[in-house]
């Protein structure tokens, strides 16, 4: 349906809002802001190498364990909000950070449960939208991550110069409409498996 469509769009851009705000500006302005401008670019790309390196195994990890997920609530639901919540605490401890090693522990942290967010709500495309629709629904989607760019840039010049905002204003504003996707989605749940059966 196109509320849905709108929604799982809106959601989507929020998530690659949440990756790309900080990776963009601010984090880069928090290890400059700690080490100063000769050692920063060291620095940022230990801290970016290694949530970067967390990412590509924590994706499928999650992806794995969202489908055999039995909540009660869903498969997908719980770990959009699981992974929105604990992200959203990594951000919080890299703009608060007092050096670089919780910087890279706030980043890490972020990166792992973003994850989680991502591989869950990449995996709503397979689970609600038909077979014969999912080409155009993957390409609007698509769309999603340059304009998450764009707004991510936006939204830390809008909260700038104070680096608590701007780390966490787009945390808010992305959260709200993840949010309100996992509340509205009708999540699939995992179908139980009587004994003896096939």
């Amino acid at each position: 349906s196109v509320p849905f469509m709108v929604f799982y769009a809106l959601a989507s851009m929020s998530t690659s809002l949440l990756f790309l705000a900080p990776a963009l500006v601010s984090l880069a302005l928090k290890v400059n802001d700690l080490v100063g401008i000769e050692a920063a670019p060291g620095k940022l790309s230990l801290v970016a190498s290694v949530g970067a390196g967390l990412s590509i195994i924590a994706n499928p990890v999650f992806g794995h364990l969202s489908d055999r997920t039995p909540s009660r609530w869903g498969m997908r639901r719980p770990w959009m909000l699981v992974g929105l919540v604990g992200g959203s605490l990594g951000i919080l401890v890299v703009a608060l950070a007092p050096s670089i090693a919780f910087v890279l522990v706030g980043w890490c942290i972020a990166q792992v449960f973003y994850n989680a967010l991502l591989a869950a709500q990449i995996a709503v495309l397979a689970d609600q939208v038909p077979q014969r629709q999912r080409g155009l629904v993957a390409g609007v989607l698509g769309i999603c991550l340059p304009l998450a760019s764009i707004c991510g840039t936006f939204l830390v010049n809008l909260f700038s110069p104070h680096l608590l905002a701007m780390f966490l204003g787009p945390c808010v504003v992305a959260g709200f409409f993840i949010v309100v996707f996992a509340v509205m989605l009708e999540d699939r749940r995992l179908a139980e498996t009587r004994p003896g059966s096939r």
